[in-house]
C-alpha cells in the first residue's frame, strides 16, 4: 500500500469513490453517436457523426473565476461510501422508463472516442500529454484552422453543431481570438473529449441552446490559454446561450495541468448544464472512454476539483438524488450516466485495457468483472500511477509510449478478440482484432443477445492525435499534435505545432469541420478535392485508410509483420525530426526572433514534414498493397533477372519480374472449423485418390491451374503436415514461373 494525500490505495492505483455504481438497465448510456432528436418523428432514428470539440462573448478574455460555480478539491476522491437505501433508480422520474427503454431499443452504439491524459508529473519530458481517438464511421478526417484575429465590438460568430453539421445559431465574437490547428492552439491548450451521452431526458439536443460540445472546444481553445479558463468559459457558455449536446467528457491539457471535465445539459427541464472537473494529480495518468468516470468527489478543494453550483440539487430536482441524502454523497454517474453493461463493456474496458498497460495486469485483476460489464458496482480507479519494471518506482510516459498506447485492441487479455487464446470465429482466419459494427446483435433462433469487443484502436477513426504541451517551449510550438486520418492502430502520425497557421495540403479541409475551420482558398491548390464520401490520392484520409483496410480481416495476420515495421521505423524518424526542430525553434526564442518568426517557422517545418509523410505513407501503400494482393504474399523473385544486353545471360535467368507468392491459406482453427461442421464438410471434402498416382497427378493439376510449377514431382500424401496435405519428397514446393 502507498499513502498518496491522505488516501490509502494500492500502489500505482488512484481511487475514485467507493460508492456502489447503482445498476439501472433501463439507462444506457449512448456510447454511440446515433441520438433520437426530439424533434424527429416519433421512432426515427437520426445519425450524427462523431464525438470531440468549442466559445464566449464579446471580450478579449474569459469570465472571471467567481463565475457561477464552486471550486472542488483534490482529483483524490474520498471513501466515503453510499449510504444503503438512497438508490437512484428509485428516484428515477416516470417518464424516464419510456425514454430510456425507446432508447436502448432503437440506438446502438455506431461510432465513439477514448482520451487518454498524463500529468506533467507522469510524463518523461514534464509535459502533460493528451490522447485523442475521434471515432466515427462517417466524419472526414482532416486539419482545420482557425486563425488568430481581431474582431470588431459588435462581431459575431456562427455555431454548427459538429454532430450534425447543423446550423445553431449566432453568439458575440471575442475581441481577440488565438490561432488554432486541429485541437491545439498557439499558447500551449490542447483540448479533447468522449461522449457518454447519460440519461436521455437530458439530452439538450433541440431544446434550443446554442452551444455543442464540439464548438466549446474549439472555441475554448480560440479564447483560453489554460485549461481553467477552458472551464470557466465553457460554464459561461452554456450558461447564457445554452447547451446543445447530451453528456460529455471534456480533456483538457495546457503544459501546467490536466484536467477532466463532464457534463451534460438539462434537457427540457431548464436552460444550462451541469458538470464536475477533475485535475488530474501529479504523477498520474487518467483515461476515459464514452462512460460518465466521475463518481463522488470532494468539496472543498477548488485548486483541485471543480463544479457547478447546481450539480447536485438538479439531480434532486428530477427526482436523481434523495432530498434527505448528504451531498458528499453524490454520486456523479450514478445520477447522470448509470453505468450498464455497455457503458462497461464497450466503454471502460477501453480504459482497463489502457491502465493494465500502464499499471500492470495484477493490478487490474481486481476489475475485470467491472470490465466484462458484469459486476457494475465495482468502478475501477479514477486515475492510476504508472509503474516502472523495477519494485517501488515510477514510471515516466514519453509520447512514443502513448502512440503505441493508444493502438491498443485488448491483446492477451481475457478479452482478446483476435481468436488466439480462444477460438473466435469473428476473428477470422486473419485474426483480425477489428469488428463490423454493430457491436451488439441478436440471434434471430435462440433470441439471445451477443456483444462484440470495442477495442481503443477501430477501424471508424476519423482522426487521432497525441499531444503534448511543454510549458516551456516558445508559445508557437508550445503544443504538438502528433496527428493522423483514421486508424491510431495503423497510423503514421505527423508533427502539426499548435502555432502552425495553415494546415498542410494534403491535411487540409476546403469544408472544414464547420465552416469556421475550412481552407478558404481554391480546391486543389491549398486543400484537396475530396470529402467523406468522395475519396481523392491526394487526401491523406484517403490515402490512409487506403493502407489500414489492408490490415482488417483475412490479411490481418500477413500485412501485421510489414505494417507495425514500417510504422515504427517512420514513426521513429518523424519524432527525431521533431525533437530537432524544437531544438531549432528554442535557439530562435533565445537569440531573440520575435514570436511571429517562430510561427512562420513552425509553420514550414509542419507543411515539409507533413508533405514527405503522405508521400511515404502512399508509397506504401502501393508496396502493401503489391506484397498482398490476390490472396498471395509476394516476396523477391527466386530467379534472378537476366541482365541487358550486351552483357551474356546465364540459363534460368529471367527477362522480366517474377516474384514469389506464396498461398497463405487458412490456419489449422479455421479448417477444423470447416471439417467439424457436417455440411460443409461433406460440401468440401475431397475423395481419397485411387493411387498414389492419382494424387501426385491431382497436385500437379492444381498446381497448373494456378500457372505454376513445383520444383520437384515427387509428392507424397502426409496427412500430418500442418500447412497442406501434401509435401514434396525431397525439397519445398516453391512457386516457379509458367
Amino acid at each position: 500500500m502507498t499513502e498518496r494525500r491522505g488516501v490509502s490505495t494500492p500502489r500505482s492505483i488512484g481511487r475514485a469513490r467507493d460508492t456502489p455504481a447503482r445498476l439501472d438497465r433501463r439507462a444506457a448510456p449512448n456510447v454511440g453517436k446515433r441520438r433520437i432528436r426530439r424533434y424527429a418523428p416519433y421512432g426515427s432514428v437520426v445519425y450524427s457523426t462523431s464525438c470531440a470539440r468549442v466559445e464566449k462573448k464579446n471580450s478579449s478574455d474569459p469570465p472571471s473565476e467567481d463565475v457561477s460555480f464552486a471550486r472542488r478539491r483534490d482529483s483524490h476522491s474520498s471513501t466515503r461510501t453510499m449510504r444503503r437505501g438512497t438508490s437512484r433508480a428509485s428516484t428515477m422520474p416516470p417518464s424516464a422508463p419510456v425514454a430510456v427503454a425507446l432508447v436502448a431499443a432503437l440506438v446502438s452504439p455506431v461510432s465513439a472516442c477514448t482520451n487518454l491524459l498524463v500529468s506533467a508529473g507522469a510524463s518523461a519530458d514534464g509535459s502533460t500529454l493528451l490522447a485523442y481517438n475521434a471515432d466515427s464511421g462517417n466524419l472526414y478526417g482532416s486539419l482545420g484552422v482557425y486563425p488568430a484575429a481581431e474582431h470588431a465590438p459588435n462581431a459575431t460568430r456562427e455555431v454548427w453543431d459538429w454532430d450534425d453539421s447543423v446550423f445553431l445559431g449566432v453568439i458575440p465574437e471575442a475581441a481577440r481570438t488565438y490561432n488554432v490547428i486541429g485541437n491545439a492552439n498557439e499558447h500551449g491548450l490542447v483540448m479533447g473529449e468522449t461522449t457518454f451521452g447519460g440519461l436521455p431526458e437530458l439530452d439538450a439536443h433541440g431544446t434550443g441552446g446554442v452551444m455543442d460540445y464540439g464548438s466549446l472546444i474549439w472555441i475554448a481553445l480560440q479564447r483560453c490559454k489554460t485549461c481553467s479558463c477552458a472551464i470557466d468559459l465553457i460554464d459561461a457558455l452554456v450558461q447564457e446561450h445554452g447547451y446543445a449536446s447530451d453528456g460529455e467528457s471534456f480533456s483538457c491539457a495546457d503544459g501546467h495541468e490536466a484536467w477532466l471535465m463532464e457534463l451534460i445539459g438539462k434537457g427540457a427541464y431548464e436552460k444550462g448544464a451541469v458538470w464536475v472537473a477533475t485535475r488530474v494529480p501529479e504523477g498520474a495518468v487518467l483515461a476515459h472512454a464514452n462512460q460518465a468516470r466521475t463518481t463522488t468527489f470532494r468539496m472543498d478543494d477548488p485548486v483541485n476539483v471543480r463544479f457547478s453550483t447546481d450539480v447536485v440539487s438538479f439531480a434532486r430536482k428530477i427526482g436523481r438524488f434523495p432530498t434527505d441524502a448528504p451531498d458528499d454523497a453524490f454520486d456523479f454517474t450514478a445520477a447522470y450516466d448509470p453505468v450498464t453493461f455497455s457503458g462497461a463493456r464497450h466503454g471502460d474496458a477501453r480504459v482497463w485495457d489502457l491502465y493494465r498497460r500502464l499499471v500492470g495486469d495484477d493490478a487490474m485483476a481486481p476489475y475485470l468483472e467491472y470490465a466484462k460489464g458484469l459486476d457494475l458496482q465495482n468502478r475501477m480507479p479514477l486515475f492510476v500511477f504508472p509503474t516502472a519494471p523495477e519494485p517501488n518506482t515510477a514510471a515516466k510516459v514519453r509520447v512514443a509510449d502513448v502512440i503505441r498506447l493508444m493502438r491498443a485492441r485488448l491483446e492477451d487479455s481475457w478479452f482478446d478478440p483476435r481468436g488466439l487464446l480462444r477460438d473466435d470465429v469473428g476473428a477470422g482466419s486473419g485474426h483480425s482484432a477489428y469488428r463490423a459494427r454493430p457491436l451488439t446483435w441478436r440471434d434471430e433462433v435462440s433470441g439471445r443477445t451477443f456483444a462484440n469487443e470495442r477495442t481503443v484502436s477501430t477501424q471508424q477513426t476519423a482522426w487521432t492525435f497525441v499531444a503534448a504541451s511543454r510549458a516551456w517551449m516558445p508559445a508557437p510550438a508550445r503544443a504538438i499534435q502528433w496527428w493522423a486520418p483514421d486508424d491510431a492502430g495503423t497510423s503514421l502520425r505527423v508533427p502539426v505545432y499548435g502555432g502552425a497557421t495553415k494546415a498542410p495540403f494534403h491535411f487540409a479541409d476546403a469544408v472544414g469541420q464547420e465552416p469556421g475551420a475550412a481552407v478558404s482558398v481554391k480546391l486543389g491548390v491549398d486543400a484537396p478535392d475530396a470529402d467523406a464520401l468522395n475519396p481523392s490520392l491526394e487526401s491523406a484520409f484517403w490515402v490512409w485508410n487506403l493502407v489500414s483496410s489492408l490490415a482488417y480481416g483475412e490479411r490481418a495476420d500477413d500485412v501485421a509483420p510489414m505494417l507495425v515495421e514500417k510504422l515504427e521505423t517512420a514513426q521513429a524518424a518523424l519524432l527525431r525530426d521533431a525533437d530537432a526542430a524544437d531544438a531549432r525553434f528554442t535557439t530562435m526564442a533565445s537569440d531573440g526572433d520575435d514570436q511571429s518568426s517562430i510561427a512562420s517557422a513552425v509553420t514550414l517545418f509542419v507543411e515539409k514534414a507533413a508533405d514527405e509523410a503522405f508521400h511515404a505513407w502512399r508509397d506504401f501503400f502501393l508496396q502493401l498493397f503489391a506484397a498482398t494482393r490476390d490472396g498471395f504474399l509476394f516476396g523477391a523473385p527466386v530467379k534472378p533477372r537476366c541482365p541487358p544486353p550486351p552483357q551474356p545471360r546465364t540459363p534460368g535467368c529471367t527477362s522480366r519480374v517474377v516474384p514469389l507468392a506464396r498461398e497463405v491459406g487458412y490456419d489449422a482453427r479455421w479448417r477444423a472449423r470447416v471439417a467439424a461442421d457436417g455440411e460443409n464438410a461433406a460440401h468440401y471434402e475431397v475423395p481419397n485418390e485411387e493411387s498414389n498416382d492419382a494424387e501426385v497427378y491431382a497436385v500437379w493439376k492444381r498446381a497448373r491451374m494456378e500457372k505454376t510449377r513445383l520444383t520437384s514431382y515427387g509428392v507424397v500424401k502426409n496427412r500430418e503436415a500442418s500447412d497442406d496435405v501434401y509435401e514434396l519428397r525431397a525439397e519445398k514446393a516453391v512457386v516457379a514461373s509458367r
